[in-house]
């Protein structure tokens, strides 16, 4: 195993219900030693869209430990393993220009450093006045004890917190730190709709459906822009023609941005199989790509990093520096309680909503519990994110499905969910939507667990070594009609399994999808875009994650 393997794994990466229609739902709006700077602009989007169907840990610092059983380093280390025909063995089959997309650099600083154990400075909330395990409002306590912490560690000790109103975070370098999941448990006793007001659109739509959380982490980039990119350029290229290479060094890191101005560019993401969709997406920057430069040459620089979709000037790429305001934040060790109360129905969310992240970099959340809540963990904008050993479940019964997302990726990139377990089914439980690529959700589990790509060009997502508990509603989607299809191209699925052989998606679900090694009593696909299915045994795959493949061979 490699130096890189092996500290994926040191930060807990191992193992771990979609019903109902849904509508067009927008989420809140590296390389060696990590990304240093970067990020998106910050902005929840809670926007209401009209509704449409379904298709078919211990205390202290650091990480490790979790939730979740059995995730297993790849490599290809057996000599008598079965290799997919996409990767090989050690991925001596690989390319660029492939079905696979390349996943090596999702999560915390791409994947290159462990999560941190930030040793200080500490600061604790009962310096702040905040008291555990009594009928107080701690409010004001956290709010100051954030307010009052430049940077480091807000430490939460063991005990019952009763907060009633928003915490938000928009500052680098400060974590919240609890003594542990089923320790230190921050109570919220009221929703968001109940502290900030519980309104309805025409469509009948929560206001705290989409967005909005009693933990906030908010984050944007100033961007200045840095060229224009003058030529085009082939997947798996890592030279730019620019128009300037003014103030672009080696070893930085940019963004490169591409706008959809009529639809082209969601059809590319759909490898040629869709039309996009202008009065969407139509002159918005959708596609986001960062990488360190490895070389400037005279008009043209060279990538670290193979672009993962061509370049077209008729999308008016573009270079921007990366300088976000927020970066190094984490969250663990804690528990975030709701009261018991039953889950009202899609769309009728009163705000029981945990954590949401928005515009952030090379950040975290390890090692927390949820429980109770409408919304778990929703990522928006974020950029090498990784959320680690969370937990879902209720301590009521909140009905046969108790929220409405658990987690959600959202305009986002190269983020890491890793080791999580839905205990109880959410309405989606596992959400990417909006333009988010190259995500990986990997070594997880759930009672009955859904993959819901929401549509609006989720692009390559990877779902490896996952347990889908009772495995009836896998691909069970939500979405309104015009976002589809649900997924973009090359969504890979690697390594799943459940109580029962899974059921494929619809034809239509989206292009040039992969299929490896999944558990199903499929044995060939008849979609006409290009689906690719690999029969090949669970106990014989010689990378049961290919996340920690790509992390041992390809970095």
């Amino acid at each position: 195993m490699t130096r890189k393997a092996a500290l994926l794994l040191g930060i807990g990466v191992a193992l771990g219900g979609c019903g109902s229609d849904d509508a067009g739902e927008s989420s809140a709006g590296g390389g060696k030693g990590g990304t240093g700077s970067g990020g998106t602009s910050s902005g929840g989007s809670a926007g209401a869209q009209a509704d449409g169907g379904t298709s078919g840990s211990g205390g202290g610092a650091g990480s490790g430990g979790g939730a979740g059983s059995g995730g297993v380093a790849g490599g290809g280390g057996d000599p008598n393993c079965t290799p997919s025909a996409l990767y090989g063995k050690q991925g001596e089959l690989w390319s660029a220009t492939g079905r696979l997309r390349e996943y090596a650099y999702a999560g915390y600083r791409t994947g290159n450093v462990a999560i941190p154990n930030v040793a200080g400075p500490v600061k604790s909330v009962s310096d702040f006045g905040a008291t555990p395990d009594d009928a107080s409002d701690d409010t004001q306590s956290f709010l100051d004890a954030i307010a009052g912490t430049a940077s480091g560690v807000i430490s939460v000790p063991a005990g019952k917190f009763i907060l009633s109103q928003r915490l938000e975070i928009k500052k680098p370098n400060l974590v919240l730190r609890g003594a542990g999941m089923g320790k230190t448990i921050l109570y919220f006793p009221k929703a968001l709709g109940d502290v900030y007001g519980l309104t309805f659109n025409s469509a009948g739509q929560s206001n705290w459906s989409f967005s909005g959380a009693f933990l906030e982490i908010k984050g944007s980039d100033s961007g200045t822009k840095l060229a224009d990119v003058t030529a085009n350029a082939k997947l798996g290229d890592k030279t730019l023609v620019v128009s300037t290479t003014t103030g672009i060094t080696p070893g930085a890191w940019v963004r490169l941005l591409m706008t959809d101005a009529a639809g082209s560019l969601f059809k590319a993401l759909h490898g040629g199989h869709f039309p996009g969709n202008v009065a969407e997406d139509g002159g918005k920057q959708v596609f986001r790509f960062y990488s360190q430069v490895k070389s400037v040459g005279a008009g043209s620089i060279v990538l670290e990093r193979p672009l993962p979709l061509a370049v077209d000037t008729s999308w008016k790429p573009e270079l921007r520096a990366v300088s976000p305001s927020v970066r190094e934040v984490g969250v663990e060790h804690l528990t975030f309680e709701f009261p018991g109360t039953t889950y009202p129905g899609h769309f009728k969310e009163h705000g029981y909503n945990a954590i949401q992240l928005n515009g952030v970099l090379d950040s975290w959340v390890s090692h927390v519990e949820i429980l109770n809540a409408d919304y778990g963990v929703n990522l928006g904008n974020c950029h090498f994110v990784t959320v680690t050993d969370v937990e879902l479940d209720t301590n009521f019964d909140r009905g046969a499905l108790v929220g409405h997302h658990a987690f959600t990726a959202g305009g986002s990139s190269e983020l890491l969910f890793t080791r999580f377990d839905v205990q109880k089914p959410f309405i989606h439980d596992l959400s990417v939507d909006g333009y988010t690529r190259n995500t990986v959700w990997s070594d997880g589990k759930g009672v009955d667990l859904c993959m819901d790509h929401h549509g609006r060009a989720p692009y390559a997502t990877l779902w490896t070594n996952l347990d889908f508990g009772a495995g009836t509603r896998p691909f069970k989607s939500g979405g309104s009609a015009n976002r589809m299809p649900h997924s973009a191209a090359y969504s890979t699925f690697w390594n799943l399994r459940a109580a029962k052989p899974l059921a494929l998606p619809p034809n239509d679900y989206g292009p040039l999808l992969n299929f490896v090694a999944v558990d199903t009593s499929a044995t060939s696909v008849s979609s006409p875009y290009d689906w690719k299915l690999e029969k090949i045994a669970a106990a014989e795959l010689c990378q049961p994650n290919l996340h920690q493949a790509m992390l041992e061979d390809l970095r």
